[in-house]
């Protein structure tokens, strides 16, 4: 009898041992499950804000961003090959270039430039006047992930020149 009850005992003891292991593998399972989750919820939401945020761009916002391109496309189109050579120069930096290119504008290219100029300066103000607080606040944030990647690109080494090199 004290057998029995000792391998009674016995039995018991290993079916807790057993469903303890087995109710372990279990939580881990689902803690990588809900990893996964909430990974792809996260990725999900990116896409949502994204949609979201181009939704948001009023129409006048959108026709702004139609003319600056077709602007910026018309004074491409005016180049010559001396100032397309400039821009193409990987040995200069963007001041460099900046100041190489104004040197050799023509009167028409000058005239461009300042018309350019004023058109922006009331795109700007007109955009600034239209924005929703929501648009606001990620231009807000997206200025303080740039400064934290130009302080990074700067410890790096490289001062900040010729690091990401927007629009060459």
């Amino acid at each position: 009898m004290k057998r029995q009850i000792k391998y009674v005992v016995i039995g018991i003891a290993a079916m807790l041992i057993t469903n303890s292991i087995v109710m372990a593998q279990n939580q881990e399972q689902l803690k990588t499950q809900t990893q996964e989750q909430l990974k792809t919820q996260t990725q999900e939401q990116l896409k949502t804000q994204t949609q979201e945020q181009l939704k948001t761009q009023t129409q006048e916002q959108l026709r702004v961003q139609e003319q600056r391109q077709a602007m910026v496309q018309e004074f491409k189109s005016t180049l010559t090959e001396e100032q397309k050579a400039i821009l193409q120069n990987q040995e200069m930096t963007r001041e460099q270039k900046r100041q190489a290119l104004q040197e050799c504008y023509t009167a028409e290219q000058k005239a461009m430039m300042q018309q350019n100029k004023q058109i922006r300066e009331q795109n700007r103000e007109m955009i600034r006047n239209s924005m929703s607080e929501a648009q606001k606040e990620q231009i807000r944030n997206n200025g303080r992930e740039e400064s934290k990647e130009t302080q990074k690109e700067n410890m790096a080494g490289n001062g900040g020149n010729g690091g990401s090199r927007r629009g060459q």
